[in-house]
């Protein structure tokens, strides 16, 4: 078995400590020369020895900062969870991802389909065979605007079935 290289570009934060000389940090690391990753993982002293841990890329760890936001502003215990103050941050920082979400959901609308069907094609779960423009359309907002449609599809995942109408409503004004 090959030994695994690792190069820990920059120290962000230490996590915890534990009394055996071990900690777990957030760290940007170079795996096996490959580009640099966020990574949380338990370290020793010297960083020789390392636990298992998780790697994130920038998107992930975004998607995953948004998530706790959320948590942690009490919206993860069955509350009604914003989507206006992502639907502002995107109108201001991305005004493309919602146009091109607007677009979506016009045509969507235009072919009567279900809110939970949308919803599911929004996830990019479920793809009927003859919409190759709608998969195609929602792979190139997935892949232009990774950050911000990470974000969405968790907000979806989060809403209640009448507050995504009410997302949709809006989104297409």
């Amino acid at each position: 078995m090959s030994k695994i290289q690792f190069e820990i570009k920059q120290k962000i934060a230490v996590l915890s400590e534990s009394t055996k000389g071990w900690s777990k940090e957030l760290n940007l690391i170079s795996w096996n020369g490959y580009p640099a990753k966020f990574d949380i993982r338990d370290w020793d002293a010297a960083h020789e020895k390392m636990g298992k841990g998780v790697t994130l890329t920038e998107a992930e760890l975004k998607a995953l900062y948004h998530a706790l936001q959320r948590w942690f502003e009490g919206e993860n215990e069955g509350q009604v969870v914003s989507w206006h103050e992502p639907l502002e941050r995107w109108a201001q920082h991305s005004p493309l991802f919602i146009q091109q979400l607007k677009n979506i959901l016009l045509y969507l609308q235009e072919r009567q389909y279900p809110l939970e069907k949308q919803r599911q094609l929004l996830y990019a779960t479920v793809f009927p065979e003859f919409e190759e423009a709608l998969r195609y359309e929602i792979e190139t907002i997935r892949s232009i605007h990774e950050v911000e449609y990470a974000e969405f599809v968790q907000l979806l995942r989060t809403l209640k079935p009448e507050q995504v109408e009410q997302f949709f409503v809006t989104l297409k004004q």
